[in-house]
């Protein structure tokens, strides 16, 4: 709105607007605008967070990359007290331990050990095995074990002998979209390692069952575990 005002023969314009306009130029932000800028900060630091939990530490990898280590080290401790062979059976986000049944001529599920109850990845993560440097090409799902034959078709990837000897492997956990920065190794002197990957895309270990010949400080963990789950 324009106003036009003489005042001793002299046109003066004065701007104006109506109250509406004027309200909604003093009024600030809306609801519904500070509701979008929430909802944008919330999804920016949410990123962040993410990205420092892959490229920095990721602690779901590790603990995942721990469990599996420990449990296997106690697979192997009670193989051999047992005198019986273990195995571990390993497909895209999942894991389980197998016995051997000398009788049965088969592999099967360990029923009532809760130790070695089958192991699910949080979303997000997924392993990638390798068995004499060769990548294996895991099912996205453990098998439905109800038969001989469906037990006899899915073997375990890694041997877990009475004799107390493990078969070589490497075993990455990796999240979606990202370079694995944790794994699990078992190398052919029988050492079962936890290592990560620094910041020079190089392995460097974190924990071992062999004491390492050269003086690091490699950790090993505690002889027996109750539970890993």
């Amino acid at each position: 709105m324009i106003r036009r005002l003489t005042h001793h023969g002299r046109a003066h314009i004065i701007h104006t607007c109506t109250p509406a306009r004027w309200r909604q130029l003093h009024s600030g932000f809306t609801l519904l605008e500070l509701l979008v800028v929430l909802v944008v900060i919330g999804v920016m630091v949410s990123v962040a967070v993410l990205s420092f939990g892959v490229l920095g530490r990721d602690r779901q990898s590790e603990d995942e990359s721990r469990r599996f280590w420990t449990v296997l080290r106690q697979a192997r401790e009670e193989g051999e007290m047992q005198v019986e062979d273990l195995g571990v059976f390993v497909s895209t986000g999942a894991y389980e331990y197998l016995r051997y049944d000398s009788r049965k001529n088969e592999w099967q599920p360990i029923d009532g050990d809760e130790l070695f109850a089958p192991r699910q990845l949080p979303e997000g993560l997924r392993f990638r095995l390798r068995l004499e440097s060769r990548e294996v090409v895991l099912k996205p799902n453990l098998p439905q074990r109800g038969d001989k034959d469906e037990n006899q078709r899915n073997p375990p990837h890694i041997m877990v002998l009475s004799s107390g000897d493990v078969s070589p492997f490497e075993l990455e956990i990796e999240r979606e979209g990202q370079p694995a920065t944790w794994r699990v190794t078992g190398l052919a002197n029988n050492d079962l390692r936890v290592e990560t990957r620094d910041e020079r895309n190089q392995w460097g270990v974190l924990l071992q069952t062999k004491p390492p010949q050269d003086g690091t400080n490699a950790k090993q963990a505690p002889t027996r575990v109750s539970s890993a789950r």
